[in-house]
C-alpha cells in the first residue's frame, strides 16, 4: 500500500521553508488555473505546511516562556518601577 509522504522529511524542514512554500502553494491554488486533482493535492499539501508552521511556532513560543520563567528572577525590574521607589 502506497503512502503518500512529503517530499522533505518535516523534521527536516525550517519554518522559512515551510511558508515560503506554502507561499507557492497558495500562489499556484489563486491562480485558478488548475486541475481538478492538482488543486485538491496543492490543497492538502498546504494544509500539511499549515500545520507543520503552526507546530513549529508553538514549540518557539514554548521555548521562550520557558526561558522568561528560568530567567524571570535575574530580569532587572523595569524602569518604570524603579521610579516608583
Amino acid at each position: 500500500m502506497k503512502q503518500d509522504k512529503p517530499k522533505n522529511n518535516p523534521s527536516e524542514i525550517t519554518f522559512e521553508t515551510a511558508i515560503l512554500q506554502l507561499e507557492n502553494v497558495v500562489q499556484k491554488l489563486e491562480s485558478g488555473n488548475l486541475p481538478l486533482e492538482e488543486a485538491t493535492g496543492l490543497y492538502e499539501k498546504g494544509m500539511e505546511l499549515s500545520k507543520l508552521c503552526n507546530k513549529i511556532l508553538t514549540s518557539a513560543e514554548l521555548r521562550i516562556t520557558q526561558i522568561q520563567t528560568s530567567y524571570g528572577d535575574q530580569l532587572p525590574s523595569s524602569p518604570e518601577s524603579e521610579l516608583d521607589e
